[in-house]
């Protein structure tokens, strides 16, 4: 029941995977050639909010749900 809430939610949670792996192999390469991190890692940065905000909003709508059907 609600499968595509949950797998919403696992998306969601492999997308916040990657954003991590994403962040520290870019930061590891900023360290290494001496770039600035503010700029580089600004769109790694939009992928790991987009990624919270995404599990979050699927948890939200299985709430909503449970709560129309209950009440």
């Amino acid at each position: 029941m609600y499968t595509y809430v949950w797998i919403s939610a696992a998306i969601g949670g492999v997308v916040f995977i990657l954003s991590v792996f994403f962040l520290m192999r870019d930061m590891s390469y900023c360290d290494q050639n001496g770039k600035l991190k503010g700029f580089y890692l600004m769109p790694n940065f939009g992928l790991f909010i987009l990624a919270i905000g995404w599990i979050a909003m699927a948890v939200a709508l299985y709430l909503m749900i449970q709560k129309q059907l209950v009440g």
